[in-house]
């Protein structure tokens, strides 16, 4: 008899990575496939739709096959997906008819901004800002702009939603157009009382429901991966930060956790809804009429070291990271305002800028890269200081992502808070969530160091 493993599939906004994790949380298995982002002006920033799928197919191919070499059956499987980036599609052929909007792409949400008279009803309706984060603003320009998709919704052919709706319709044998209920909320066309789209919210973006999947809980059989060996059902579809959230078996209130990847999040669950203007009230299910955490939003962390790689020229490596802060004695400030100012101010501007003092003169690219990494450490203490303020303090501070595999980049954010951080063993929080879900199970103390 075979041991069983769970197939886990993340993408996130710098790679699509697949696991295999068996039932003490070890990793079997596993393929990763960069994700190639393509920015321009006017707030652009896409990705090829028919990479990401092939990307998809390649790491869920190469995953199960070294699984079962190695003996091992896929139990089930479960997949994250970065939330508010969106695409359409033909509903019959599954064709992608315009590229994934990132949801750091700004088209169509020049005006969404929290001046206008319906942004306290869009936040109090579905939990969310009203911005160009959300998707409801990509979908609206890719309806105006890309003749292709018009003429789709023309030939009611059209659907359009999340990225990982598509990937789910694609990588099941183009079975029914659904979509989970996190990946909805991230829309902002979608309503935390009814845990539905909301018709009002629908007729402010002037967006039909008939182009949009069906909503289903996180937890539902969205179908069989036929491009994985053995073709295990997906029954975990959620975004990729709010699987992080089941890593504590269920969703800790006294435990915040800080995922630094292209963006950083930070996630505080909370026992009941909180409105408030300071934080996103992200959904991390649907059990007792809606599960909620705090959310804060730093736009600039992985992001933040490729604008200093365009500016400066150089690529930054990580081996550069380790013994940064002794090499380096006097950086810069760096105003850290990549794709604008999130939590807890959420202002567009201004633009991101060096703010200089007398630079290390050991090694100027250096001193430009501890004032970038110092940046996210304070971003993340204003955030953290402003949830204490609202629901006191955490227990446990927990770090994930890529960043955190940097322990120079650990211990800076531990100094800068002033406390202890537990980090998360190999940075994968979103797939390992996802197998703590799966799984009924709280992650392994082994997991963290």
């Amino acid at each position: 008899m075979t041991s069983p493993g769970w197939l886990l599939l993340d993408l996130g906004g710098q790679s699509c990575r697949a696991l295999v994790v068996d039932a003490r949380a070890g990793i079997l298995a596993q393929a990763r496939q960069r994700v190639t982002t393509r920015e321009a002006e006017g707030g652009i920033v896409e990705m090829d739709a028919d990479a990401i799928l092939q990307g998809c197919r390649q790491v869920l191919q190469e995953a199960g096959a070294a699984a079962a070499d190695a003996g091992r059956t896929i139990q089930t499987a479960g997949m994250a997906v970065q939330r508010g980036s969106v695409v359409c599609w033909d509903r019959h052929t599954g064709e992608a008819l315009s590229p994934v909007l990132s949801w750091r792409d700004r088209r169509g949400g020049e005006s969404m901004q929290d001046g206008q008279p319906h942004a306290a009803e869009v936040k109090q309706r579905g939990g969310l800002r009203f911005s160009p984060y959300g998707g409801a603003s990509k979908l609206r320009w890719c309806l105006e702009h890309l003749p292709a998709v018009a003429a789709a919704r023309e030939q009611q052919r059209l659907c359009a939603g999340p990225l990982g709706s598509w990937l789910v319709h694609n990588l099941t044998g183009q079975g029914p157009c659904r979509v989970d209920q996190t990946l909805a909320q991230r829309t902002l066309l979608w309503s935390r009382h009814t845990l539905d789209w909301d018709d009002w919210l629908l007729a402010l973006f002037a967006l039909p429901r008939e182009i949009l999947p069906e909503v289903c809980p996180i937890d539902a059989d969205f179908g069989a991966l036929v491009d994985a060996p053995g073709a295990p059902h997906l029954q975990l579809l959620t975004g990729d930060q709010n699987a992080i959230a089941w890593l504590d078996g269920q969703p800790d209130a006294d435990t915040v956790t800080i995922n630094m990847g292209t963006g950083a999040f930070m996630l505080r669950p909370v026992p009941a809804p909180i409105d408030t203007d300071i934080f996103q009230l992200s959904l991390l299910d649907h059990q007792d009429g809606g599960r909620f955490a705090l959310e804060g939003s730093i736009h600039g962390a992985a992001s933040a070291l490729r604008w200093l790689e365009r500016q400066t020229g150089k690529t930054v490596k990580p081996d550069q990271l380790s013994g940064l802060r002794d090499r380096v004695t006097a950086p810069p400030l760096f105003l850290n305002s990549i794709d604008g100012l999130g939590s807890p101010w959420w202002q567009p501007g201004p633009e991101p800028a060096f703010v200089e003092t007398p630079p290390d003169t050991q090694n100027h690219h250096e001193a430009y890269l501890l004032a970038v990494l110092e940046s996210l450490a304070f971003l993340l203490r204003v955030n953290l200081e402003a949830m204490t303020a609202l629901v006191g303090p955490a227990r446990r501070v927990r770090l994930s992502g890529g960043l955190s595999r940097s322990e120079t980049v650990c211990q800076l954010i531990s100094d800068v808070l002033e406390q202890p951080v537990a980090r998360l063993q190999g940075g994968e929080s979103s797939a390992l969530g996802l197998w703590c879900r799966l799984a009924d199970t709280r992650l392994p103390r082994t997991a963290l160091e």
